[in-house]
Parts: C-alpha cells; sequence; structure tokens
C-alpha cells in the first residue's frame, strides 16, 4: 500500500521527514490524493491510477509554473525532485507532489463572478508549446459506437440500458452542433465544478493539471458556465460578464463553443459505460453507476446551449 512508502517518496522529494502515515483523502478517476505532513510541511501526493510519460508530466508542470507566476491564480504548486523529475515510481506505483492547499468540496453555486475571473486570468497566459489536440475534447462518439454501446448494454441486463437508449438521440443532436477548434493555445482542459473549489479563506483553488494542453478557450469557458450555472442563466452570465471584464480572451458565439462540453459529455458516458461492463466488481459498478446517474442529473440539452447562446449575444 502506498502508505508504507512515505519516507521513500519524501525523501525522493526532499519533503523532510514524515511526521505520520499518510492518509488518502480523495479518489478521481485518473488518480488518488493522498496527503503527507513532515517537518518541513504539509503536501499532496497523487498516485496515478492512469499512469504518465515522463515527458508529458514535464511540460503540464511547466505550464502549471507559468501560470503560477501570473501570480494571479490560486493553485497547488508541482513539486520537483532534485533532480527536476516530476514523476517518482515507488513499489509499482507512480506518484508526484504538490504543496497542500485547503480545498472545500465542490459547490456548483460558488460565486460566478469569482469563477470568471480566475478563468480569465489562465486564458490570458499564452503558454507554449503545447501537447497536442486529444479527440477526447474535440470528436464525437458517434452513432456506430452508440449503437454498440446501447447493444452491450441491453445484452448485460445494464440497468441504465433503458435510459441509455431513449438518451442517444440527444445525444447524437447535440454531437451534430461539434466543430473543430480554432483559436488553440494551452488550456487546462478540464475546468468543470470538481477542479475548481473553494478554499476556507473566500478564494476559488484550481486543480487536476495533468492533462492540460492544446484547446480553444472560448470552448472551454462553456464547461465551467454550464457547471457553475446550477440550472439559472443568469449565474452563466454573471460568469460569462466578469471572465470578459477581467480581460479573458474567449467568446461564446455559436454552436461551435459547446464542443469541449459536448465531447466530452459523449466520452464520460462512453467510459462510464465501457467501464460498467468490464468488471464484476460490486464497487466498481456502484461506481460507475453513479458516474451515469451524475450524467443524467440534469442531461445536457440542445435547448440548454440554445438559451445560453441567447443570453450571451448582446454580451462583447
Amino acid at each position: 500500500m502506498l502508505s508504507d512508502h512515505g519516507a521513500t517518496i519524501a525523501r525522493a522529494y526532499g519533503l523532510g521527514s514524515p511526521a505520520r502515515e499518510m492518509i488518502m483523502v480523495a479518489r478521481g478517476e485518473q488518480g488518488r490524493i493522498w496527503r503527507l505532513d513532515t517537518d518541513t510541511g504539509a503536501f499532496a501526493i497523487k498516485e496515478l491510477v492512469v499512469r504518465q510519460m515522463r515527458a508529458d508530466a514535464v511540460a503540464d508542470v511547466a505550464y502549471q509554473e507559468a501560470v503560477l507566476a501570473t501570480g494571479r491564480v490560486r493553485m497547488p504548486r508541482p513539486i520537483r525532485t532534485a533532480d527536476g523529475q516530476v514523476l517518482v515510481d515507488v513499489a509499482e506505483h507512480q506518484v508526484r507532489a504538490y504543496e497542500w492547499v485547503d480545498v472545500l468540496s465542490m459547490d456548483p453555486n460558488l460565486d460566478p463572478s469569482l469563477v470568471g475571473g480566475t478563468l480569465a486570468a489562465i486564458h490570458r497566459v499564452h503558454y507554449a508549446p503545447a501537447r497536442p489536440l486529444i479527440d477526447w475534447y474535440t470528436d464525437p462518439v458517434g452513432s456506430p459506437r452508440w449503437t454498440e454501446l446501447l447493444q452491450d448494454s441491453k445484452a448485460a441486463g445494464a440497468p441504465f440500458a433503458e435510459a441509455l437508449d431513449a438518451e442517444i438521440s440527444e445525444l447524437l443532436r447535440l454531437e451534430a452542433l461539434i466543430e473543430p477548434p480554432t483559436n488553440l493555445q494551452n488550456c487546462h482542459r478540464d475546468l468543470w465544478a470538481d477542479t475548481i473549489l473553494p478554499t476556507p479563506t473566500g478564494e476559488v483553488c484550481v486543480i487536476d493539471w495533468e492533462n492540460c494542453g492544446l484547446a480553444d478557450p472560448a470552448q472551454e469557458l462553456p464547461m465551467a458556465m454550464i457547471d457553475f450555472a446550477s440550472g439559472d442563466h443568469r449565474r452563466s452570465m454573471e460568469l460569462y460578464t466578469s471572465y470578459v471584464a477581467a480581460g479573458g480572451p474567449a467568446r461564446v458565439s455559436g454552436y461551435g463553443s459547446f464542443t469541449m462540453v459536448i465531447a466530452q459529455f459523449g466520452h464520460f458516458w462512453e467510459a462510464a459505460i465501457t467501464a460498467y461492463l468490464a468488471t464484476d466488481a460490486l464497487e466498481d459498478k456502484a461506481h460507475n453507476l453513479d458516474r451515469i446517474a451524475e450524467l443524467l442529473n440534469p442531461p445536457l440539452r440542445v435547448v440548454q446551449l440554445e438559451e445560453m447562446l441567447d443570453a450571451v449575444a448582446c454580451i462583447r
């Protein structure tokens, strides 16, 4: 277990001597977060479930450091080893280290103007080079794959098969709106409510930068506008207005602006269904059922995007 290797990790990153055993404090789709307390302070150790290539880790840390250097975005500072490495392999575990930041639970009702200003600060950092485009953020799942997923779900007697069958027509309507990104720059690429978290001091902290890379800021901005709207377009508009006022370069101007939202939403569905069907472990099945339930509460709808476009039309 990783908690048995706290001293090795602390030594590798030069963090001092552990004061107590590491404890796991969070678990996501791509990693587990452990808290490591040493005689020099507290640190977040990310155990990667999906392993990274060393070159990719070095690239994402360089971008994080560029954003940090502006002093405008609260985020955990990545920590390198003495020889500049980001990743450390410990007893078959791959880990990376960050400074510890106290954050509160995800809150989709955060002050939208604070979120808008934070996104503007991120998008104003024009950092190069960036890692390449990835189809997760740009491409549809597509009708053949949806048909396959539905057939496999029905054959397995999956409890979500009927809901999936009812959703596919709308998912295809959404995917028809996807457009290639144009104004490419380095972006976070995962700016949902679960990566923009409140802090006890009233700020927001942006976490999970490991998948950063090329994207169009105008396609990333609507992710936060939708997730922090809480069903109220006035909140979306407050976020967007604050973003523009803070010098954010992106403008939402057509259905193509929702490409990253639509593509990721579809791939979230695909990943959860695939993972559910691939395991017999009850805990894993329950976890993926929860993921699907989140996608249905509320589901993404074309009319929702229409209303948002109408609302932003007067803002330049």
